[in-house]
């Protein structure tokens, strides 16, 4: 049964991840801290509370375990725009990949298959559906980590270090999510009656269902490939036509307030992502309609 450690255990993907997982692998789970409610299930066999910023930490963990797998979620996606922010984003992106990647080589692990969770933003604002031999124009500092990040990966793969797989989702969200992110927020405002401000909407983003994507990230791992794979439905829908679908499903369509808020400068209009190559690697495909995903996302946060 393969080993695998998991960063970011603790967070929305990772938890996802642990329940779709069953019981074909042993799981490390490595986060900063568990909450009180942490029950991942008998498929993790030990919880570590390690921060990714301490080498000597990781490499413990690292001599202790072996893993044949590292699955990597562990970061931070904030904007930059701050010193703050750009120290934040380079420290939870690209150190803590770069302290992961040297704990596996220091310890003399056997090779094993590191996944990096990236984005399909390090495509940037070029016309969709992005495919994985599309060149790369990151238009943020928070893109701009990710691709950092990916480098990263592919570096230590040519010395030999490890198997290198790249994970370049589009817009994940679902139940459990919590962040600055388009959706939730709205999900948010929407339980509380809270009018929400937007851009005009006209910016398209491809959504994929936290769950999709973890059966994505396990497929990968059983077939322990390595490259780029991009993980999307292939299909962009606005902004606007998402929050409209999610106030209607709330009867709450007077909470919007479209064109509140300026689009940004280096904003990605056409955000969609192909992913034949994983279809065709793993047999993978979207399994959750978008409006049952925004449904099962709203039903959770009106919980009391």
């Amino acid at each position: 049964m393969a080993k695998i450690l998991l960063t970011g255990a603790a967070g929305f993907v990772g938890r996802a991840l642990l329940a779709e997982a069953g019981d074909k692998h042993q799981w490390i789970a490595l986060d900063l801290g568990f909450p009180g409610n942490w029950n991942p299930g008998s498929n993790v066999t030990e919880n570590v509370v390690s921060n990714l910023s301490d080498p000597s930490s990781l490499g413990e963990v690292m001599e202790r375990h072996r893993p044949d797998a590292v699955v990597h979620l562990a970061g931070w996606t904030g904007k930059g725009g701050t010193k703050e922010n750009r120290d934040k984003l380079l420290g939870a992106n690209v150190a803590s990949t770069w302290n992961l990647l040297d704990a596996i080589v220091s310890s003399g692990s056997p090779k094993p298959q590191f996944l990096l969770a990236s984005s399909a933003l390090v495509y940037g604002n070029q016309p969709g559906p992005f495919r994985e031999t599309f060149e790369t124009y990151p238009t943020d500092e928070y893109a701009t980590t990710k691709w950092l990040a990916e480098e990263l990966v592919r570096a230590c793969a040519r010395s030999g270090g490890v198997i290198p797989t790249v994970l370049r989702p589009a817009v994940l969200y679902g139940p459990g999510q919590g962040g600055p992110m388009f959706v939730p927020t709205l999900a948010r405002a929407l339980a509380k009656g809270d009018p929400f401000p937007m851009t005009g909407g006209a910016q398209k983003r491809d959504l994929v269902h936290v769950r999709d994507a973890s059966r994505a990230i396990l497929g990968l791992v059983r077939a322990r490939v390595e490259g780029v794979f991009n993980v999307g439905t292939g299909t962009g829908i606005s902004m606007l036509e998402i929050g409209q679908k999610m106030a209607r499903m709330s009867g709450r369509p007077d909470l919007l307030r479209q064109g509140e808020i300026p689009y940004r400068d280096n904003e990605v209009w056409d955000y969609a992502v192909d992913s034949t190559r994983l279809a065709d690697t793993t047999g993978w495909s979207p399994s959750i309609a978008l409006d049952d995903g925004l449904e099962e996302t709203l039903k959770q946060k009106r919980k009391p």
